[in-house]
């Protein structure tokens, strides 16, 4: 006989995202888990939307965040969830039918206490929320530069924060999180539930669909907000500011003084640098097309790695410089949850 089904709290930080949210919310309604072994709790960021409207209206708690950031709120969720398993996800995600019910077998083994996987691209993503979907995809194996592995297999910490399920008394452990983070809390805080003996894993078959930033604004913020947050970590932890981070950090301000010396040295040197650019954005648009076999991805994914490298340098060159204070990280721009 097997064991019943443990209770689940699912936590989604939200600020107006009512669009977002209802397509969450109806996922999660459609999941092969029992309904009355589940609990939905949204944390809102006081939004000015119908966020709380359509979070009551899928029979999902509503938890207030003042502070209205990601991890505050999942911070207040968490206080207030009643489950045995809790798992974290966002408001521009979808759930696979069989999400939770296929993580419970890898808890079985008690020293596991927490379990990620994939964020696939959902098919009605937007060419350039494709092409978005295709750097998270990558990235993380070309130049480290944006996130930090930090489970048994390669994953990105962002992802895992879109698609973790975790043990409720291991993160009584470590919750709540350092809210003066503004990007990466969850890899400090798998790190830290790492030190106490506990495993990590990523496995194939617990997925989520992810909806990533559909404008280029939208896009350029994040990727700021986590250049930010990738000097902010080694200032919690040693060891999360990596030789690849400094390179992908300082990589605007070296195409400049690159772009000077040539310039100083002789102005037709610009043009072989202009030539190697131009080379890096023809191969990124080929790759993405001959991924995705999609005109539209290929011709979009030159200006999303261009604002990924030039958001996150920017990002990263404005925290080591010009440090911001932490009253000012628990309120980053922007609606859109994860």
């Amino acid at each position: 006989m097997s064991a019943p089904e443990p209770f689940v709290s699912v936590i989604i930080p939200t600020k107006n995202v009512e669009a977002l949210l209802e397509r969450c919310l109806g996922s999660l309604r459609e999941l092969d888990y029992p309904q009355d072994k589940l609990e939905v709790i949204v944390a809102d960021g006081l939004s000015t939307d119908r966020t709380r409207e359509v979070a009551q209206s899928y029979g999902a708690r509503v938890v207030l965040d003042p502070n209205r950031s990601v991890v505050s709120g999942r911070n207040a969720a968490f206080a207030e969830a009643r489950g045995d398993l809790i798992a974290f996800s966002d408001a521009d995600c979808t759930m696979d039918r069989d999400w939770l019910k296929n993580c419970l077998k890898y808890f079985q083994d008690e020293r596991v206490a927490g379990v990620g996987g994939p964020n696939l691209i959902p098919a009605d993503e937007t060419d350039f929320g494709k092409a978005v979907g295709l750097i998270f995809e990558y990235a993380p194996y070309v130049t480290e530069a944006a996130h930090t592995r930090v489970l048994e297999k390669v994953i990105e910490s962002r992802s895992h924060g879109s698609n973790a399920i975790y043990r409720a008394d291991v993160l009584r452990r470590v919750m709540p999180v350092d809210e003066s983070l503004v990007g990466g809390e969850d890899v400090i805080m798998n790190q830290t539930i790492q030190d106490l003996g506990y495993r990590l894993l990523y496995v194939p078959d617990v997925m989520v669909f992810h909806y990533r930033r559909p404008t280029p604004i939208r896009w350029w913020h994040q990727m700021y907000r986590y250049g930010m947050g990738r000097v902010l970590l080694p200032r919690k932890r040693r060891g999360n500011l990596r030789p690849a981070h400094l390179f992908a950090g300082l990589s605007i301000p070296l195409l400049l003084v690159t772009a000077g010396v040539l310039m100083a040295m002789n102005p037709g040197f610009l043009l072989g640098l202009a030539g190697l650019l131009l080379l890096v954005a023809l191969s990124s648009s080929i790759f993405a097309f001959a991924t995705t076999k999609s005109l539209g991805v290929g011709v979009n994914m030159p200006l999303v790695l261009a604002i990924f490298f030039a958001a996150w340098s920017c990002g990263f060159v404005h925290e080591f410089f010009f440090p911001t204070k932490p009253r000012h990280l628990l309120h980053p721009k922007g609606g859109r949850a994860g």
